[in-house]
């Protein structure tokens, strides 16, 4: 079984692909399960000799899975930390798991579609990723992951209360589903305060584009379930797929307003910030973001030909600090990254 590495500057995650539906709105679907092992202590609590003798097992666990015998390991212990940051720019790592102690890490599929998280936590998060709104396509293919992990290894579970979780709030079927959205429309037209409002009626929780402790910058929310106690896992995934849908369409609603009532308005932000992209000579990461957005937004309303939506999230990823770093092979410091991203991107849009 490789040891690393995942790290391959040339190749995107599925969910930078651009496909899936709704992908105007939704930039990508994550299904995430907590598990834990039978009489293990939660990693949290535990020695670092317990959270050795976890890892090892886990991943001898996932080594037995016919398809995931060629799948690659990573061990945070040790692994320089742009290394780690690299991951977590792909979402497959969160940013919890480069705080934890001891030997910690994840197995991923080449596309980066599939992975778990060993030693988070829980002592795991088995996730799933993908482009688009595609909750009930993820969702299956995680599901057979999880009967297939957990023939392999004892599962924490109790009758009356589900999967066994560190935060309690994970209990039940430790399900989380999530969706990266980008609404524009309801920032500029300042509903977005109702629409949050009416997301937490929905039963959804809000956070920035890294999940959890993430701000929000350029128009993009994180949404995912709050309850995972209490009903099926089919039963969450539908509800959390009905309300983003209703989500979806007051965006589709706020940017239908604008370009009826103040397209030069619009037009003027958007093409303010292509040439930000195509001349700046510095791009700080909130202004590459804001700018991105603009951008998106532009591109989805068909009022910017020639660039696509591929390309744009393929620059979005390429320009986030680890990424930059990792490709350049050095270390760089937040000046030298904000020239080299302005020259990245001028560089990737330079045919269009």
């Amino acid at each position: 079984m490789p040891m690393m590495s995942c790290i391959e500057t040339g190749r995107f995650p599925s969910w930078v692909g651009n496909t899936g539906a709704d992908t105007d709105v939704v930039l990508s679907t994550r299904v995430r399960l907590a598990r834990n092992l039978r009489d293990r202590q939660f990693p949290l609590a535990a020695s670092l000799q317990e959270r050795t003798s976890v890892f090892g097992e886990v991943s001898s666990a996932l080594r037995a899975l016919p398809a995931w015998h060629d799948n690659t390991l990573v061990n945070f212990c040790g692994l320089p930390v742009v290394q780690q940051q690299f991951l977590v720019e792909e979402r497959v790592a969160s940013p919890d798991l480069l705080r934890i102690e001891g030997d910690r890490g994840l197995m991923c599929d080449a596309e980066h579609r599939l992975s778990v998280m060993i030693n988070e936590e829980d002592h795991l998060r088995i996730q799933g990723l993908d482009s688009g709104r595609c909750a009930d396509q993820v969702w299956t293919a995680l599901d057979g992951l999880d009967t297939g992990l957990g023939r392999q290894v004892g599962y924490a579970f109790d009758n009356r209360k589900g999967f066994l979780t560190s935060c309690p709030t994970n209990s039940g079927t430790g399900l989380r589903v999530s969706f990266l959205l980008h609404l524009p429309g309801c920032v500029l037209t300042k509903t977005i305060e109702q629409v949050l409002q009416g997301a937490s009626h929905l039963g959804m929780c809000i956070r920035g584009f890294f999940g959890e402790h993430s701000e929000v910058v350029g128009s993009f929310f994180q949404m995912s379930n709050q309850a995972t106690l209490g009903a099926r896992e089919e039963e969450v995934v539908a509800a959390t797929q009905s309300a983003v849908q209703q989500i979806i369409g007051f965006e589709r609603t706020a940017r239908g307003r604008l370009l009826s009532e103040a397209a030069v308005e619009i037009d003027d932000k958007i093409f303010r910030a292509y040439g930000i992209l195509q001349y700046a000579r510095r791009l700080d990461v909130r202004d590459f973001l804001t700018t991105c957005s603009a951008l998106r937004l532009g591109i989805v309303q068909q009022r910017l030909p020639g660039v696509t939506l591929d390309l744009l999230n393929r620059i979005m990823l390429q320009g986030l600090p680890a990424h930059m770093q990792v490709s350049v092979g050095k270390d760089m410091s937040d000046e030298e990254m904000d020239v080299a991203r302005a020259e990245l991107v001028r560089r990737l849009l330079k045919g269009y």
